[in-house]
């Protein structure tokens, strides 16, 4: 059963479970100085013993806290927004990882989700073009954007990818790559596209991670479901061990020399 606590409780858990040196990243991060530095898994957590409570959710996001927002896109209920409270709370927002937040957990899912999509992609606004490509990628994987004209929104992307802010790029991108991925008849075109637009994205992938280049991004994904594993990734896979391989074997080297000093 969800727990009912008020918001002053909610506010002074999270500042409980913050940690400085998270703060601080988040801070470096961009997040503002409004946060108390909570790690995700434990947001989550909080929100399971919550539930959905969507008074709650808006009185989290008031306070302007970043993890208190974080949770409340958690929380929110999506069919109690109306467009002018969705409007309201996203297009003030000058974080991306907050916009994506209550794109993918709370808009998408939301009745006035094509409404909103229509209106950010055709805005001048920086994140709310982003959180309208965001949308549509969204309502598509979860076979909602189900009249949409795919050829015509291919080219979009095509044409306005490579001006884009770097913030919008990265949420045609992601349009681009789901198409690819959740609309099997347009895999080969996405993919070329892709081809086409090059590496927009001059960042170093991290460890672990998928290219954000989509025509890597698509097969990957394709190849995950399949049980398999691209080139790229393999070849990945084999430079972390290789790199790995010389520390294992000067750690080996040393256990000799332990034994004999313990005699």
């Amino acid at each position: 059963m969800p727990k009912k606590m008020t918001l002053s409780q909610v506010m002074k858990q999270l500042e409980d479970q913050g940690n400085e040196k998270v703060r601080q990243r988040y801070v470096r991060d961009g997040v503002g100085d409004n946060v108390f530095g909570v790690l995700l898994g434990k947001i989550r957590g909080l929100a399971e013993a919550l539930g959905t409570n969507h008074g709650l959710g808006m009185e989290l996001w008031a306070t302007g806290n970043y993890e208190a927002r974080i949770l409340a896109c958690m929380l929110l209920e999506p069919a109690a927004l109306t467009e002018k409270e969705a409007r309201a709370l996203l297009e003030p927002l000058s974080n991306p990882t907050l916009v994506d937040e209550l794109v993918g957990r709370v808009l998408v899912h939301a009745p006035i989700a094509e409404a909103l999509q229509v209106r950010w992609m055709d805005g001048s606004k920086e994140l709310p073009r982003r959180a309208g490509w965001k949308l549509l990628a969204g309502r598509i994987a979860r076979g909602l954007a189900k009249d949409f004209d795919v050829r015509a929104t291919l080219a979009r992307i095509e044409r306005e990818l490579p001006t884009a802010p770097y913030r919008v790029k990265e949420g045609i991108n992601f349009c681009l790559v789901w198409v690819g991925i959740h609309l099997p008849a347009y895999t080969k075109e996405a993919i070329a596209i892709g081809e086409r637009l090059g590496r927009w994205d001059p960042r170093p992938i991290p460890k672990g991670c998928t290219s954000s280049y989509a025509p890597e991004w698509i097969a990957a994904s394709l190849a995950l479901r399949r049980g398999e594993k691209t080139e790229a990734r393999k070849a990945m896979e084999a430079a972390a061990k290789a790199k790995a391989a010389p520390v294992r074997k000067k750690r080996a080297g040393k256990r000799p020399s332990a034994r004999k000093g313990a005699r």
